[in-house]
Parts: C-alpha cells; structure tokens; sequence
C-alpha cells in the first residue's frame, strides 16, 4: 500500500466533523451527487510536484453570496443563479470570465439541477408544508411543483412544467407531480427535454418512493415505484409501458421504531434495504419479474452503491463489497466507512470514527492502494475522466490551502501549489481548472494546471 507523506505544506489538524447520516428518501434522488461529494470533503493529502507544471493561477472571479446564490459547470461555462428577488441565471466563460448572457426570466427558480444535451434544468415553485407526523411531532416536507428547461447556450426559456424532475437523459425527461401537501405522487410525467411535448404520462397511483437509473434506451432503462403498502410497479422509462408488478416487504419511515425501507436500482437488478426496529436485510430482485435474487442480513449504515465490480455496503464494523449476481462477500474492510465510488473501480473510505481520515482502495479486492490522510476531495462526476484534486489548509505557509493532483490508479499525490483559503465543500473542477467559493463573498475560478 502506498502511504502519502507530508511535506512542508501540511495540515492545520483540525479535521472537519463527520456528517450525518440518514436512510435515502425520494427527495434525496435528485440531490445524491451532491450529497456524494460532500461526504467526500475530509481528506488531506499533498504530494511531491511535477516540475513542468506551472503554479496554480486565478483566472477571475464575480462575486458570490453564501447560501443563496447556486453554481455549476459544465461545456466549458461557469452557471451563476442569484436567488435574491427574481432569479437571475448568468453564464461566464470558463477561462476568461467573460459574461455570455444573463437572464432574469426564470422568476422562482431555485438551483440548478441538471444540464443535459445542452439543457439545463431548474426546480422552480419550492413548496413547504408542515404536518404532524404519527407520534405527534411537527414535521416539514420540501418539494418543488415545477420545473423550467433553459437552452445552456442562449439562456433562453424552453419549457416551463408542472412537475419535479427526477431524471434526465436520452432527450427525454422524467417529471414528478405532487399531491396537494407532496406526501405523495400524484402523476408521472416523461416528456422531450427540449421541446417540451408530452412523450406519455400515467396516474401515479399515491406513491411515495420511485427510482430510476441509465439511460432510456438499453439495458438500464426502467423507473420503478413503490407504494406505501409495498406495492411495486415496474415501467419502461422509453414509451410508459408495465414491465411487471408484485408487492415487497416494505417498512415505511417510522423514527420512533428505528423501521424504515431503502431502494435503489442498477441496470436490471433491483436493490431493497429493509429495517425493522434496527435489524435489517438487504434483497437484490430482477426488474423484470421481481423475482428475488439473492439476500443477506446486513444493515447499512451509510447506504449502499455500486462500485466497480462490486455492490458496496456500508455497516456498522465497516464496508463489505458484495458480489453483485450472487450475494457473496467479496471483501472486508473493518472500520472503513462511508465509501465514495471512483472511476476504475477505485473507492474512497473513511478509516476512523469521526470520518476526518480516508484511504483509496480497490473496489474489486478491497486492497488499500493509498492513505489519503486529511483532506476536502474536488471531483467532476460528470465527467469521470477529469483529474481529481485534494485541497488542504496549511501550516507552513500558514493561512492557504494545498492544491495536490491525485491519481486514482496507483495513489500517488503530486503537489500543484496553493491558492487563498475556500469554503468547505464549495468547489467543483473540470480538467485543471477549480471553480470554488471562498470565505470573503467571491466564486473564484484557478487554473491549476
């Protein structure tokens, strides 16, 4: 196993706090990403430079308010959405800064969701409803009931809908409609993600938890939904038509028991996580007939994902990969958790109790390639392709933050040099150029290369 050592820029040893955690909902299906990186965020790592590459440099910046304002990256653009009064979305070019539109046409569009095939999505008309749940305690649901299509390239508005979007791909897109306190679906939407025309559209019979996975057309092309009852049903993402339908063991959400149910889908193969009072077990069943596959008694506590060869699991004594066609364990890892999937089959770990710590392993053996140590992960998972980065604060010189270049095959770290201090979980890269928000109110954009 490599072990990265420390070099004259090291860590200020006060690693951030583990993040909470809690069992997957519907809501979180559109937000899973972003969640990702941000249990990603606590690594601290630097490395031994390369001499041909040039220091990190800032290329420009605009300024940017904390916890209102939303950015994204994609095509070679930097997306600004300043939420404060009526929504204004701006483009930037990536490299030289320069404002290519701006539109203040999207009125109460919230953050940007998602750009595809050229066009990007925005929840519109947040909603928040509050109710008192079964032991008598005050709860509040947050959903949105729109969804607005703008061309990425003009800024002009495409389409406003009524419906969440919960995927999108293969020119089309997948619209949720809510009840009127969005306890529950009242109807599922697919339409042309540019022009907007109805592609089919059915009741969507009261459900409360969906997922989707792939691409439209292929192999990984199925939307499943589940009832409060356990009732599933199986569509065909393409055209709307029943795959099959069954009923499965199904706990609901109860906190006060400690019971709930998590889903997940992969290709054909349907993932369901099931807890009653703390104890739990996970089945795999086959999208096409719900017949069971395979399961085992494990509860996650952390989630459970794809990664690489494998079905990742993350328990109470660490993280176990499982194989995905039978359910055998494939490896250990004791005391690792919170596994973040990389590209070539490499995974992301957490190696103490408050998560400050992480190594680089191997997804099909579970080997430790790399102790990563202490440090914030920036990685473009739209493009899995692109180097991933590791941002450290510094002791010597005080009051910076290391960026170092880390290469997912053999875990070697190589130092890029540093650049001003940035918020937590605030940055996002595309090949070797870092976009992140920093403490004094600006989105600063670093060539890193």
């Amino acid at each position: 196993m490599t072990v990265i050592e420390l070099g004259l820029v090291t860590d200020d040893g006060s690693p951030p706090p583990e993040p909470a955690l809690r069992p997957l909902r519907h809501g979180d299906l559109r937000r899973v990403l972003v969640a990702a990186v941000a249990a990603l965020c606590v690594l601290t790592v630097t490395g031994s430079a390369r001499p041909e590459q040039h220091g990190p440099r800032q290329l420009w910046s605009v300024p940017f308010r904390e916890g209102g304002d939303v950015f994204t990256v994609a095509g070679g653009t930097v997306y600004v959405l300043n939420t404060s009064g009526n929504s204004t979305l701006s483009a930037y070019g990536l490299h030289t800064g320069a404002a290519l539109w701006s539109s203040t046409e999207l009125g109460d569009a919230s953050w940007v969701g998602s750009i595809e095939s050229g066009v990007m999505l925005l929840p519109a008309a947040d909603t928040t409803v509050q109710f008192e749940d079964e032991h008598g305690s005050d709860g509040f649901r947050q959903f949105t009931r729109e969804t607005v299509a703008v061309d990425a390239a003009t800024g002009r508005q495409l389409w406003r809908r009524a419906g969440e979007f919960s995927v999108a791909t293969g020119g089309r897109v997948l619209l949720i409609e809510w009840n009127a306190d969005g306890s529950a679906a009242r109807t599922l939407h697919v339409i042309g993600l540019r022009d907007g025309t109805p592609v089919w559209s059915r009741p969507a019979g009261g459900v409360e938890t969906w997922v989707a996975r792939g691409t439209l057309t292929g192999d990984t092309d199925r939307l499943l939904t589940v009832t409060p009852e356990g009732r599933v049903a199986v569509y065909d993402l393409a055209d709307g038509h029943p795959v099959t339908t069954g009923k499965v063991p199904w706990k609901g959400e109860n906190p006060g028991d400690d019971s709930y149910t998590n889903v997940s889908v992969e290709g054909h193969t349907f993932y369901l996580e099931s807890v009653d009072r703390g104890q739990g077990t996970l089945t795999a069943y086959d999208t096409e007939t719900l017949h069971e596959k395979w399961h085992t008694d494990a509860r996650s506590y952390g989630g459970f994902y794809p990664c690489g060869a494998v079905l990742c699991v993350n328990d109470v004594e660490g993280t176990t990969g499982y194989d995905r066609d039978t359910g055998e364990v494939r490896w250990r890892t004791p005391g690792s958790t919170n596994g973040i999937p990389l590209r070539d089959g490499r995974l992301v770990v957490a190696d103490d109790a408050n998560g400050s710590r992480h190594s680089l392993i191997d997804g099909a053996t579970g080997r430790r390639v790399a102790d990563l140590g202490h440090a914030s992960l920036v990685w473009d998972f739209s493009s899995p392709e692109d180097t991933p980065y590791l941002l450290n604060h510094t002791r010597e010189p005080a009051g910076l933050m290391s960026v170092t270049e880390l290469d997912q095959r053999s875990g070697e770290a190589f130092l890029r040099g540093t650049i001003e201090p940035v918020l937590d979980y605030s940055c996002q890269n595309t090949d070797d150029v870092l976009v992140c928000v920093t403490p004094r109110g600006r989105l600063t954009v670093t060539d890193v290369g």
